[in-house]
């Protein structure tokens, strides 16, 4: 055979699957389906589409209907269903067929979905894989297939494709907190909505709290007169002082009857929910309403502000657990799943320790100390779930003196605890503060809403794997899944849990689903965008965060950059506001002297993120080199030479401090020559409640040789009584003083109260 005959071979034979292959970029489903390709041609839904499902299955047509009342809401089209017998039909033109397949379907989540440009099949082993590929199917439409009203001049085509489906993890949960903030049964239902378009198959609804008891237990009706309100809320945020608040009384709880609507809207979502009575901590809101359930008898009060408070429910007295028992059997019923969440975590044992009931109790079921106390107390809170058909999670502090046979551990404090769960033999679920915490911060917190704190971007929940490398594949087995977590300290609206959520519950929805080594970070930006359009369509109040301008100094200049390569960089640097027609970015800036910089990302004329704001102090020593005695690992500033990148810190952006535990900042800084200087100025952060202390001093220092240092001024700080939150300002002047190396040597306050504490400090200006 010649070469050229061999070359038309090969390609005849591959034009098929190249055609099947090439037009794979029209899928932007998100999370990721384990396979999907691409085939030629679309199909377009008209009105007369036809829809087939099987007979005699109730829970199928569940999916059918959902997938009908979507086409209806957006496409104003009343489609026919008609069900079928047997084997599949021939597929007619014009058909919408969903198929039940439990011999080649492994998983039963798991479908597959055959699109043609007549028809499309739908398999899956369950009803529950049929309603994913209905989520799969809606996300192939045009955007105003989600529209909440019917949009007229679209036509409703899908590409072509073959797409086979099942999720990696069977436990794929998001959480919402009621008890800070109380949200209206509409906006819950809206909440599970939107975790079920991202195939998340559990909603963990947090209904107690310290500020709120959310839920009606008809046997002790002060849960609703008194533990579902609280005379006022903090303003601001918590750890800020002196504390504010608002004057203003706050109630909210779910009667049964909303909770059954609840129940019932997510199993058409096939969501399943899982309910958390806090316990033995977190009880604040319960002992203001029952004070006689705690070990001082009181007077409480619902909890005015955030945090972990020492009452606690009394571990030594039996009516607490009468009055959990009852709880939970008005509870169980109304929440078929098998998991009732009890919390578990934070729990001081102060009050335990003092208290003689308390104290009898170890005695008497020899208990050595107050952490196997507590483990008491959740076996028996497992007895009593198991009375009830259930099984207990709590999160990982129910390891701690023992844990009960059939609980199933959420890992929170990081992975340990899921770990040891495993390595146990017990169940866990992974949702760790580093990765799973929705209440983060997920950009700069200059430019963000106010957050409890942290930092946890959008790429950083993408980068999440699940299953800890410690375990081996028989311990791997028992990581049920993750969950991401939504703690409403600081979200008093829907729109604002909508903006804490999304969209790191959509990368987070890709890590539970899709398989491990078909993740792809750049391919996820890529349908994001597409799924943004869907979103926007839907009216979700998502964050853009993750596009947002980002600027690093070196050399002299400022280098801005966006996470999306994709996006043009419109910027100023002389006080004007950028526009999306002005100047773009293309080299770094040139400092000569004191600039702000403004940046915003643009796509396609619009912009997609928030205006970037920094301010550049050109002085003596930026861009000097430095050494400390300790690097700074969890707070290192953003940059190697942070505390001379010419950026100072601000009251919450706190990424541009440098801070160290219980240790001194010390930073000698390098000229490179000798320099005469005249003023140096820095700052440091108080903010007491959050551990962070003033230093005890600041001494200014000077050497020619970086050995021998000559004290130049010296502040010295009384702490204790220092107790504004905020930024300080230390200014010292030192005329006609010069040499190579500068030192500022900050003293740690050390410990306060038997903890270590923490040093913030930023920019050394030197003028």
């Amino acid at each position: 055979m010649s070469c050229k005959s061999f070359l038309f071979s090969v390609l005849f034979c591959w034009t098929p699957f190249l055609a099947f292959c090439q037009v794979t970029s029209t899928i932007t489903i998100i999370p990721q389906p384990a396979t999907a390709y691409g085939r030629e041609g679309q199909f377009e839904m008209k009105p007369d589409t036809r829809i087939y499902f099987p007979e005699g299955k109730k829970d199928w047509e569940t999916a059918v209907q959902y997938f009908m009342a979507l086409a209806q809401t957006s496409t104003g089209y009343q489609l026919v269903a008609q069900p079928f017998k047997g084997a599949l039909p021939s597929p007619a033109d014009n058909g919408i067929y969903f198929m039940s397949d439990e011999a080649n379907i492994a998983q039963d989540e798991g479908y597959k979905m055959d699109i043609k440009p007549g028809s499309i099949v739908l398999t899956a082993r369950s009803a529950a894989g049929a309603f994913y590929a209905v989520q799969s199917l809606r996300q192939m439409f045009p955007p105003q297939f989600n529209s909440p009203k019917p949009v007229s001049d679209v036509a409703w085509k899908v590409p072509c494709c073959l797409i086979t489906d099942q999720p990696r993890f069977n436990y794929r949960g998001m959480h919402l907190d009621v008890g800070r903030h109380f949200f209206p049964v509409e906006f819950v239902k809206r909440y599970i909505d939107l975790l079920a378009q991202h195939k998340f198959n559990r909603f963990h609804w947090h209904l107690t709290e310290d500020q709120g008891w959310r839920m009606e237990i008809k046997k002790y009706p002060k849960l609703q007169t008194v533990a579902a309100c609280r005379k006022e809320t903090v303003v601001g945020h918590a750890s800020d002082f002196p504390v504010q608040y608002d004057g203003k009384e706050y109630c909210g709880y779910y009667t049964q009857e909303e909770i059954k609507e609840v129940v019932e809207y997510a199993r058409k979502r096939f969501v399943t929910i899982v309910p958390e009575i806090e316990m033995p901590g977190h009880a604040q809101a319960a002992l203001a309403a029952y004070p006689e359930l705690g070990c001082t008898g009181g007077p409480y009060e619902t909890a005015t502000t955030f945090g972990v408070f020492k009452d606690v429910f009394c571990a030594g007295n039996d009516k607490t657990f009468q009055f959990l028992e009852d709880v939970l059997a008005e509870v169980c019923p109304l929440f078929p799943g098998q998991y009732v969440h009890i919390g578990g975590d934070e729990c001081p044992k102060d009050r335990w320790k003092a208290c003689p009931k308390c104290q009898q109790r170890m005695k008497t079921e020899n208990l050595k100390d107050e952490h196997e106390l507590q483990s008491y107390f959740i076996r028996r809170a497992g007895q009593m779930l198991a009375k009830q058909g259930k099984r207990l999670i709590g999160w990982d502090e129910i390891l701690e003196g023992g844990l009960a046979p059939t609980a199933t551990v959420m890992s929170w404090r990081g992975t340990e605890g899921g770990i040891a769960a495993a390595k146990a033999g017990h169940y866990a679920i992974m949702t760790p503060t580093s990765h799973c915490y929705f209440d983060y911060y997920q950009g700069d917190p200059s430019g963000e809403p106010l957050a409890i704190g942290g930092l946890l971007g959008l790429d950083k929940v993408y980068n999440y794997e699940p299953v800890p490398t410690e375990l081996n594949e028989e311990e791997a087995r028992r990581i049920l899944g993750a969950q991401g977590n939504v703690w409403t300290e600081y979200m008093k609206t829907p729109e604002s849990v909508e903006y804490m959520a999304f969209p790191r519950a959509c990368a987070l929805s890709e890590v539970l689903w899709t398989p491990k080594n078909k993740k792809n970070w750049d391919d996820f930006l890529r349908r994001l965008k597409a799924h943004f359009e869907r979103l926007s369509t839907m009216g979700v109040n998502y964050s853009r965060s993750y596009f947002d301008i980002r600027s690093s100094f070196s050399g002299g200049y400022v280098l801005l950059s966006c996470p999306d390569r994709t996006m043009q960089i419109k910027y100023s640097a002389d006080e004007t506001e950028p526009r999306v027609d002005g100047r773009t970015y293309f080299s770094p800036i040139s400092l000569k002297e004191t600039t702000t910089v403004k940046a915003m990302p643009v796509k396609d004329g619009k912009v997609m993120g928030k205006t970037l704001n920094v301010t550049y102090y050109v002085h003596k020593a930026l861009g000097k080199t430095y050494t400390m005695t300790k690097q700074p690992d969890q707070y290192s500033g953003g940059e190697r030479y942070a505390l001379t990148n010419g950026i100072a810190g601000g009251p919450r952006s706190w990424n541009n401090w440098i801070g160290l535990l219980n240790a001194d900042i010390d930073p000698v800084i390098d000229f490179g020559a000798v320099t005469s200087f005249g003023r140096v100025t820095t700052h440091f952060l108080n903010n007491k409640s959050s551990g962070i202390y003033p230093p005890r001093s600041i001494e200014v220092l000077v050497s020619d040789d970086g050995v021998n240092f000559t004290s130049l001024a010296q502040k010295t700080f009384d702490a204790e009584n220092l107790n504004k939150t905020g930024i300080e300002t230390v200014e010292f002047n030192t005329p006609r003083s010069s040499g190579r190396y500068l030192k500022v040597l900050t003293k740690a306050f050390g410990q306060a109260d038997g903890k270590d504490t923490w040093l913030f400090m930023d920019e050394v200006i030197v003028e």
